[in-house]
Order: C-alpha cells, then sequence, then structure tokens
C-alpha cells in the first residue's frame, strides 16, 4: 500500500488540452487565492534550519514497485513555504491525488509528526535521476515556491533558478508573484530518460497552464510549453525569468568584507540577437539604486545568466562551490517577436539574496482575456551554451575615479586554437559611451594566455551614468562578443 493513498474516486482523465481548458476557465473570473487546509502555527514557525531537517523517505514516494530510472520526492510545508501544492498523477491518460500523510516524512528530533493530520498537501517536487552514475538517484530538477524551478546536470550544485512567469518585477507598484497551485506527474517508462510534470499557475492577472519536458544529463534540458490566460491587462510581463545572485566579482566597485575573492551564482548575461553576434553584459552589484538595463532585439534567439569563471582559486569556497554553479539558456522554440531583454539588478549586503533577475519582454501589450503561448528550451550546463568562433569576455576589472584619475577599464578577452591572432595582427577596438569620453585606448595581445586585453579612461562624464559597448574587429570581421556595460559614479 502507498502512504500517499490514491483517492478512492474514479480516475479522471487528464490531458494538457484539459489543463489549458481549466486555466482558460479560472482566468475568466475573478482572482481567489487557493489557501488550502490551514498550516499549524509550529509548521509557519520554523526556522530555516529546521525546515532543512524535514526529509521525504523515499520508500514513500510515488510508483516504487515500477522500477523508475526516475523518481519523486516532494517538500513539506513550513518555514517561508507555505503556500498548499496539489500532486496529482498521470498513469495512462488517468490521473489520482497523491494524499499528504505525516508518515512520508522523517521529522529527525523536531515534535511534529504527532500533531499533523493527512491530507496537509506540499510545498512541492524533487525529481530525482541517475545522471552522474548508475544506481545512484541525483536531484535533477524541483519545484519550490510561487512559480520557482531549478535544473542541474552531471557535476553541477544548485545556483541560478528559473520562474514560470515574471509581472511587474522592478515597478513601482510592485511585484505579482502568480503561483504554481497544482502539478501533475506523468509516469515514466521504466527505462525513459525523459518525463513529464504540468503545472496550473494563477495570479491576480493571469492564469496558465504548463508542460514541462525533463531530460537529464551532462547538459540537463526542460522543454517548456506555457499557455497564458490573462483577467486583465499586465503593464509589464517577463517570459522565460532567470533569477541569481551576484554579490563581488572582478568588477568590484564596492568594499564587502570577506574572505572570498569571488562570491556569486552566475556573472554575466549573454544574449544572442538574431544575428552572428553575441552581446555579453558583466553582472554588478550596484552599491546605492537597483538597475535597469534593456536590450532591444527584433527577436531573440537566446538569453542566459552564465557561470563562465569556472575557477576554484576565484572564489575559495570549499561549501558553496560556486564554480560548479550551472548555467542557465533560455532557447526560444518560435519567434517571440520583437522585444527586449531586460536585466534587473539589485543592491544586496549578502550572499543569500536572490539580487539578479532577467526575461524577455515582449513589444505586443497584453489584454484582458488574451492568450499568449509561448515555447522554449531551458539548459543546464557547465560550458558555454553557444559554439562561436568569436572571442569571450573572459574579465572585466575596473579602477574606479580616484583624486585626479577617471575610472579606469581593462577588459580581457580569451581566444582558442581556432581563433587565436598573433600580437602583430590588425586587431582594432570599436567603442561608444552614451555619456563621457573614452581616452588613452589601448589593445594588445596577452602572452599569457593566448587571449587579447583593451583597456581605457572613461572622462568627462558630469557625474552622469553611462552605458558602455566595446568589441574586436579586423577590418570588417568581428572578433570578438560585444561588451556591454552600465557605469555610475559610486
Amino acid at each position: 500500500m502507498t502512504l500517499g493513498a490514491q483517492a478512492q474516486e474514479p480516475a479522471l482523465r487528464f490531458s494538457y488540452e484539459i489543463l489549458r481548458a481549466r486555466a482558460r476557465t479560472l482566468a475568466g473570473g475573478d482572482f481567489h487565492s487557493e489557501s488550502g487546509p490551514e498550516l499549524p502555527e509550529a509548521l509557519k514557525k520554523l526556522s530555516y534550519d529546521d525546515y532543512q531537517r524535514i526529509h521525504f523517505v523515499p520508500s514513500q514516494g510515488p510508483w516504487q514497485a515500477g522500477g523508475l530510472r526516475f523518481t519523486f520526492q516532494f517538500f513539506h510545508r513550513g518555514f517561508i513555504y507555505q503556500d498548499p501544492v496539489a500532486i496529482h498523477l498521470v498513469d495512462h491518460g488517468e490521473v489520482q491525488d497523491f494524499v499528504f500523510s505525516p508518515r512520508q516524512f522523517d521529522y529527525g528530533k523536531l515534535p511534529l509528526a504527532g500533531s499533523l493530520s493527512n491530507g496537509l498537501e506540499f510545498a512541492g517536487i524533487r525529481v530525482l535521476y541517475p545522471v552522474n552514475s548508475p544506481g545512484k538517484q541525483d536531484e535533477v530538477a524541483a519545484f519550490l515556491g510561487a512559480s520557482y524551478f531549478r535544473i542541474i546536470g552531471a557535476g553541477q550544485r544548485y545556483g541560478a533558478s528559473a520562474r514560470g512567469l515574471a509581472v511587474n518585477t522592478a515597478e513601482p507598484e510592485g511585484e505579482e508573484f502568480p503561483r504554481f497551485t497544482h502539478f501533475w506527474i506523468e509516469k515514466p517508462g521504466s527505462l525513459d530518460a525523459s518525463m513529464k510534470i504540468y503545472a496550473l499557475l494563477d495570479g491576480p492577472s493571469v492564469a496558465g497552464a504548463y508542460q514541462f519536458t525533463i531530460e537529464p544529463g551532462e547538459v540537463t534540458q526542460l522543454e517548456v510549453d506555457a499557455s497564458l490566460f490573462f483577467r486583465k491587462p499586465v503593464k509589464k510581463m517577463g517570459v522565460g525569468p532567470l533569477t541569481s545572485m551576484f554579490l563581488k566579482g572582478k568588477n568590484d566597485l564596492r568594499f564587502i568584507p570577506d574572505f572570498r575573492p569571488e562570491v556569486h551564482d552566475s556573472d554575466g548575461l549573454l544574449i544572442e540577437p538574431g544575428d552572428s553576434n553575441l552581446e555579453w553584459r558583466p553582472l554588478s552589484n550596484p552599491q546605492k539604486e537597483h538597475w535597469i538595463s534593456r536590450f532591444p532585439l527584433v527577436s531573440a534567439k537566446g538569453f542566459g545568466l552564465l557561470q563562465r569563471d569556472r575557477n576554484f582559486d576565484h572564489y575559495q569556497d570549499l561549501g558553496a562551490r560556486y564554480e560548479l554553479r550551472p548555467t542557465l539558456w533560455i532557447e526560444p522554440r518560435e519567434n517571440w517577436g520583437a522585444g527586449n531583454v531586460e536585466l534587473v539588478e539589485i543592491p544586496s549586503p549578502a550572499e543569500y539574496n536572490d539580487n539578479i533577475v532577467a526575461y524577455w519582454v515582449p513589444s505586443e501589450k497584453t489584454e484582458k482575456g488574451q492568450e499568449r503561448r509561448y515555447k522554449y528550451r531551458l539548459s543546464a550546463c557547465l560550458g558555454e551554451p553557444l559554439k562561436t568562433e568569436l572571442m569571450k569576455v573572459e574579465a572585466t576589472r575596473i579602477t574606479p575615479e580616484h583624486a585626479k584619475s577617471p575610472p579606469h577599464f581593462v577588459i580581457d578577452f580569451s581566444s582558442t586554437s581556432s581563433n587565436s591572432l598573433p600580437a602583430d595582427a590588425a586587431v582594432e577596438v570599436n567603442v561608444e559611451s552614451s555619456q563621457g569620453k573614452v581616452r588613452n585606448l589601448v589593445i594588445e595581445k596577452n602572452e599569457i594566455t593566448g587571449g587579447w586585453r583593451t583597456f581605457f579612461d572613461w572622462a568627462d562624464t558630469g557625474n552622469k551614468p553611462a552605458d558602455l559597448r566595446l568589441f574586436l574587429h579586423k577590418g570588417n570581421q568581428v572578433l570578438s562578443e560585444t561588451w556591454m556595460y552600465h557605469y555610475q559614479l559610486p
């Protein structure tokens, strides 16, 4: 007998089209937040450490007798994860509920099990798969909190996360957080290397149906099919939102006392505009106010938050292992039309704050009663998400303005055997600034790394922020990614 007791009513039928119809109907009415079973005060008041002591018992997961390569565990409600999530199991199109029981969890020394009743529902889902070695179940995906989810591949550690949808992020009236209220897990075959999870999204402005197809591997991929139905127009909709943390890096402009040279889950935003160029924007931790940067595109081929620096010596963190945090890359599966990639950077004094958000904002405004459908692939990898002959931005270093000296920028580009050039090659720099003047521009071969280094002073700014752009070229041939930076005087 499965302790996640199956409902005794006749099984209902399920499909993605049925879920889409449910979301459409839901959006046609007023929004009512699903409160679910009341959460006991003891669970609401759990500390982070106590919440981490609660573990799902693997043998209590669904389909234990099926010998599946995929297994599933569930998060307990409590701490900051108080919203209830209903779990449903789908087998050959028939759906049954997976019911919460305290017997499914190990509470350690916490005196909780005897005070909890069945039907409390869950906070989210863990997906496990032998991605690193045969016979060992490793967590490859997790859905927990609002519409947040994370994926990792072989040899990776959780870092940046994704969301189902961003609504009015960084807008004065405040952000709206629609959440996944129901999940449906489709039973995979015993030898399947991919599986499907479905989710119902609900919020004040929008309801949505999601289909996630998870394929773990060295690069774990998640195919997303999202159908969104609007209760009312949304001022700003962010598609494919990614969230990360950047505390300090090579481009530090503020002092943060810490023995570690760098602390970040991601170090840059990479954009593939749709032509042969690539644009790289190093991430920052602003000193005072949050920054919003917009990158207009006719049609995006891809964008993502990358952890490009894979050198342990640059982090020196034996616990966090930031060099193993995944790059997350979004690849639209169809033409999303005109819009812009928006990057939000928020000041943060500590590494436990996710202070970086990036997403796609379509130019076309939403309307009440409208459906929007977006399909894209999310990949988690340790290497570069794209194959290109362009030199990559390896590091950005800045000496801030001091005494009578203007800010000094040093940008390093890496090269490989396929795009390496000799020191006497006629490499030039194209640089632009929205404010001030670029002076003392130099480009030289880095004989240590084999790449190239360019540096310059930025003067006559008038204390105004500036957006800078720079790339390397040889005549009409573009040699590098386009380096972009938003600089604001301290």
